[in-house]
């Protein structure tokens, strides 16, 4: 288990300037469940806010020598440090942050609202979320009791299998959490191997127990190779639509913002149903290789079709195919891969149909070639691209 680290003075100063990462947020929520920590960060903050304070003429440069002094008589100060250089109203909106801070760390509710829609987050049993960096050599994932339940290797976490405990009563469960941009891997504690896409949430039990059935919880797209087990049949849980297996490969999309949920089979078979906990083989349907079922979200109308499986899963190798889709279907697909908003202002051209097959690609690269088949113009701003006539 790691140990915990001393809070450092530099991260102090990050905060108190307002130029905190994310990432670093995060490690230090972390290391202020040390009391030691949190006590010298509070002195800090206070210490820091009463001396800003103290003079309606604010001098920046004494301020800080006074803050440099306070904290160097509790630890040593790294250099070089950038000295804070801005105006008075830049301070009155960091003091604003500095007494909401304090505020909430009586409260015991410090850094858990901070924005982590860009990074793969892995929320454990007790609630705690931790961040997942795909660079990761390696890391141990415990559970609520400290105990070592699984290991992250790069973008990849496999759970050990407790040998389904059966003296277990209730699961636990954790919720991986992939943003657009990125994709993961996920092996579950009976060795089913899960590929998440981009912008997916997956609710799964850190261990699963015999003679209870496998049940997780899906909102986006995965690839599901399911270890065969016929006494403890396997289910995938989306937005309407429940598919239960032995043990197979298939593929689920049911993204929010999709008018649709599918589940396409590549091996084996499996049992399509809504609105009940389990499969009727009297009432209900069964998928067969290379068909699709795909539920209407407005109409509920499920409907079964046979397709090519290779246009529904090629993107667990990375590579974006489209066949006779929509522009508008396109783009939100790009959206996801991509990690970039598209807005279209083009109404015209949203139910023209395209193909392609792209890999290593940019997303400007990409709607190149769209462009040279049919006229439309784009504009790249950040992380936001407009789509106009």
């Amino acid at each position: 288990m790691k140990s915990t680290t001393d809070l450092e003075t530099n991260q102090i100063l990050k905060y108190l300037n307002n130029e905190i990462s994310e990432i670093d947020t995060i490690e230090i929520e972390e290391l202020l469940k040390d009391e030691k920590n949190l006590r010298l960060f509070k002195e800090c903050i206070l210490a820091d806010h009463y001396v800003q304070l103290s003079k309606k003429d604010f001098d920046d440069e004494k301020a800080y020598l006074l803050f440099k002094k306070h904290i160097q008589n509790k630890k040593p100060l790294p250099k070089p440090v950038k000295k804070r250089k801005t105006n008075y109203l830049r301070y009155a909106a960091v003091f604003v942050g500095l007494l909401i801070g304090i505020t909430a760390f009586l409260n015991r509710d410090f850094f858990t609202k901070k924005d982590t829609t860009t990074l793969i987050t892995l929320q454990k049993d007790n609630g705690n979320v931790e961040i997942l960096k795909a660079d990761e050599l390696f890391k141990e994932i415990e559970n609520k009791e400290g105990t070592t339940i699984a290991f992250q290797e790069k973008n990849k976490i496999v759970y050990e299998n407790k040998n389904n405990d059966t003296s277990k009563e209730e699961i636990s469960y954790n919720t991986l959490k992939i943003p657009y941009g990125k994709k993961f891997q996920l092996v579950l504690s009976d060795g089913t191997i899960v590929h998440l896409n981009a912008g997916s949430t997956l609710k799964f039990p850190s261990q699963f127990i015999s003679g209870k059935i496998r049940e997780v919880q899906l909102s986006g797209e995965a690839y599901f190779e399911v270890a065969r087990n016929e006494k403890d049949p396997f289910i995938v849980s989306t937005n309407g639509i429940r598919t239960e297996v032995l043990g197979t490969k298939f593929n689920v999309s049911s993204y929010a913002n999709d008018s649709f949920s599918e589940v396409v089979l590549v091996e084996g078979s499996v049992g399509i149903f809504k609105d009940k906990n389990r499969f009727d083989h009297k009432t209900d349907k069964i998928l067969a290789p290379n068909q699709k079922a795909s539920l209407s979200k407005s109409s509920q109308n499920l409907d079964i079709s046979n397709v090519n499986t290779q246009h529904y899963i090629a993107w667990v190798d990375g590579i974006l195919l489209f066949k006779n889709e929509s522009f508008e279907t396109v783009m939100k697909k790009l959206e996801r891969h991509y990690d970039k908003k598209i807005t279209i202002n083009y109404s015209k051209i949203k139910s023209e149909k395209f193909t392609g097959r792209f890999d290593i690609e940019g997303i400007e690269d990409v709607l190149k070639t769209f462009k040279s088949n049919t006229f439309f113009n784009y504009t790249i701003r950040k992380n936001e691209i407009i789509i106009n006539p």
